[in-house]
């Protein structure tokens, strides 16, 4: 059915929003709240899963989290998403304590 409505089959063809049209959307959209459970679903569909080790030994490492995103990783350990990412690409370990691994 959606290969019917495309082009000048669609009844919104050519056919553009007014400005109150737009504003009305848009303030709808700014009230929109997801729930815990939608975020962590979209989380998982768009963000690279991260697991974060600690340091236990001299060479040796634990995990202590598996996350469904760089930020909910940093977010674990109160940094930003792009400083894990940044570590997961470089393969340094984070303050001398953590590792960071999209594995």
């Amino acid at each position: 059915m959606s290969q019917k409505k495309l082009g000048e089959n669609n009844p919104l063809f050519g056919k553009t929003h007014n400005e109150k049209t737009k504003e009305l959307i848009r303030q709808k959209a700014l009230g929109k709240k997801h729930s815990e459970e939608t975020k962590l679903l979209m989380s998982s569909k768009k963000g690279s899963f991260v697991n974060i080790y600690e340091k236990c030994d001299k060479e040796e490492f634990k995990l202590i989290g598996y996350f469904t995103s760089a930020r909910r990783a940093g977010k674990y350990l109160g940094i930003s998403g792009s400083t894990v990412m940044k570590y997961i690409k470089s393969g340094e370990i984070f303050k001398n304590k953590y590792k960071f691994s999209d594995k």
